[in-house]
């Protein structure tokens, strides 16, 4: 909510100061960044290597179910009490595979959240660089318009530039 009245407040400041003398003066840019986020070469790269780590982890948790299974129908064809002192060993290997999937689990959705931040903060830093070096006045990102004129959009030039 706090959000909506800053922009509406920033809005009417345009608005206001976009008349009379301060027209020609005020330099207003807008820019996409959910394009800017998918379209930069690093966010590619960073989903490639999270992908080929989620295989490599799936892999790896797909071998150790089939090495439960096997354990599991190992202790299926045993006497009643071989079973039983089998059990815990096959409770023992379950908990590990949960702890393995959990902490991997965990430690990709870190390494996806680490991956974020640091792209954002390449696109904010690119962007504010562009913005200042043009002498933009406002910089607003396209998510909090309805509507904004072609000529105001400055995505592709910031695309280009984070892709060099």
């Amino acid at each position: 909510m706090i959000k909506k009245l800053l922009v509406i407040s920033i809005l009417i400041l345009c608005m206001v100061l976009s008349t009379g003398a301060f027209a020609k003066e005020l330099k207003i840019g807008c820019l996409d960044m959910r394009k800017v986020f998918y379209e930069y070469k690093k966010t590619k790269d960073f989903n490639q290597k999270l992908e080929k780590e989620d295989a490599t982890v799936k892999k790896e948790i797909e071998k150790r179910t089939q090495d439960l299974r096997k354990l599991r129908d190992e202790i299926d064809l045993l006497s009643k009490e071989a079973k039983e002192k089998r059990e815990p060993e096959l409770r023992q290997k379950i908990k590990k595979l949960d702890d393995f999937r959990k902490g991997k689990i965990e430690e990709l959705l870190r390494k996806k959240d680490e991956m974020f931040k640091e792209i954002r903060k390449d696109i904010l830093d690119m962007a504010n660089g562009y913005a200042t070096k043009n002498g933009y006045d406002l910089l607003f990102d396209n998510a909090i318009f309805v509507y904004s004129s072609k000529k105001f959009d400055i995505t592709d030039v910031v695309i280009k530039e984070l892709n060099k």
